[in-house]
């Protein structure tokens, strides 16, 4: 946390803009144009609106005055929105491709879990990065010594802490930050304010006991209880399919009810379908979750577009089964899963009953997720991650929410759009919300 993103990343960042130190940065390849460089911190603060807050808080525009950047904010710049926004930034290629050296490395060193192959990648790596950073920043002259940090050197030892301490996830600082931002909160007496963190931590840790041991997690919980509930209602009017919706979910039905290995000539026809889906029960939904912590999502059409603060948290990604043949017309299918993105407009649980001349023998339920694709989203070449560039969607289709992996944030950058993707086996700062009666601040609700 703060040997990465409080002291490498925010150094970069000023070499970049040219304000690290007293240094001369006129003319350096690794500086980038003033009005570029205000360019991004625009992008990176309109960005909040289209980035989900399950991937982190929303990010200020760095280069106004009096704004704070916490770690968990360089963490998610420097990871996601920085190698799209350095992209062909840099008077020379080799400054992009040291920065993205560096976030590849992080990346691994952020594994859930890591080989010792993969620790032998991290300690050369960083011992290749340090020669670079000399190279581009250092420039081997007494006038920019102040360009060699301590915390430069310190990266080259992160192989031997992960070979000790294991990932560093482990033992990174989020969680005692965090827990040290609440404890801040909790001094009151300013004439004895150890005595009474003391105290503070104390009746902490035995109230805590108390909950594990009596299982009162519930009824010793300091959260915000919920607000007054309404004595009266009144129902909206029943939100209608329509034509073209109805089609979209029959054809679901086709591709559900068919036999596997049908041929184009051996589906259900697609009027059978809209007649079954007239005969169903169904039920929309605003709301889908992951089980196991996964991400919270929401369709667009059940969600109020008015509010200011809005974070979209309706861009997804799915990897469906597709068939392969899908041109071939009289060969069968041969399904293969992909990875693909769009935004989720809908969510049905359909509810069908018995059809003997479709084979359904009994009541079946169906849950069906309407996503609005992303026309053939392209890898970042650039950089090699999970990032994925689109220009325009396409028609909706409708999908098994067994499909859905979880959110996807956005960037708009350079005329497209870029799919920001997080789902993999990289650690992320995740916690759960504080059972102090405060709300979390920026620094500490890492979520």
């Amino acid at each position: 946390m703060h040997l990465v993103y409080e002291n490498a990343i925010k150094n970069l960042i000023s070499f970049w803009s040219g304000k690290f130190k007293d240094l001369d940065h006129k003319n350096q390849a690794y500086t980038v144009d003033k009005a570029i460089w205000e360019g991004i911190g625009k992008a990176t603060a309109q960005a909040k609106k289209t980035i989900p807050r399950a991937y982190g808080p929303a990010i200020p525009n760095m280069n106004e005055e009096g704004v704070r950047i916490t770690a968990d904010m360089y963490s998610f710049w420097f990871q996601f929105l920085g190698p799209v926004l350095l992209q062909n930034v840099f008077k020379n290629k080799v400054v992009y491709d040291h920065f993205i050296l560096l976030v590849t490395l992080i990346s691994k060193c952020l594994q859930l879990s890591i080989t010792e192959t993969t620790v032998e990648e991290i300690r050369q790596g960083f011992i290749d990065w340090v020669e670079d950073y000399e190279r581009i920043y250092f420039q081997y002259t007494g006038e920019r010594l102040a360009a060699c940090v301590s915390t430069i050197h310190t990266l080259l030892h992160i192989a031997d802490g992960i070979e000790m301490l294991g990932p560093v996830w482990v033992y990174w600082a989020f969680a005692m930050e965090r827990f040290c931002g609440k404890l801040a909160r909790l001094i009151r007496n300013r004439r004895f304010p150890f005595s009474q963190l003391d105290n503070q931590v104390l009746q902490e840790a035995q109230l805590t006991q108390i909950k594990n041991d009596f299982n009162l997690h519930r009824e010793l919980t300091f959260n915000p209880k919920d607000g007054p509930r309404m004595s009266e209602y009144y129902l909206k009017p029943k939100p209608t399919i329509t034509p073209a919706l109805r089609t979209t979910l029959a054809k679901a039905l086709v591709t559900r009810f068919s036999a596997l290995d049908a041929t184009k000539d051996d589906l259900i026809p697609l009027e059978r379908a809209k007649e079954l889906l007239l005969a169903s029960e169904i039920e929309g939904w605003g709301r889908l979750r992951r089980l196991g912590g996964g991400d919270t999502m929401l369709a667009n059409a059940f969600v109020s577009q008015q509010a200011d603060d809005r974070r979209d948290a309706t861009f997804i990604r799915f990897d469906p089964l597709v068939d392969a043949k899908a041109t071939a017309l009289t060969q069968k299918p041969r399904l293969e899963q992909d990875r693909y993105y769009g935004q989720l407009t809908h969510l049905f649980l359909i509810r069908v009953p018995v059809t003997p001349d479709l084979s359904i023998e009994e009541p079946t339920e169906i849950a069906l997720a309407v996503i609005d694709e992303c026309h053939k989203p392209s890898r970042h070449k650039a950089s090699g991650f999970n990032i994925f560039t689109y220009t325009k969607r396409m028609a909706p289709q409708a999908v098994d929410i067994i499909t859905i992996q979880g959110l996807v944030g956005r960037l708009y950058w350079d005329k497209k759009w870029a799919i920001l993707d997080r789902n993999g086996d990289v650690a992320c700062d995740n916690f759960a919300a504080l059972d102090d009666g405060a709300q979390p601040t920026e620094e500490d609700d890492l979520e």
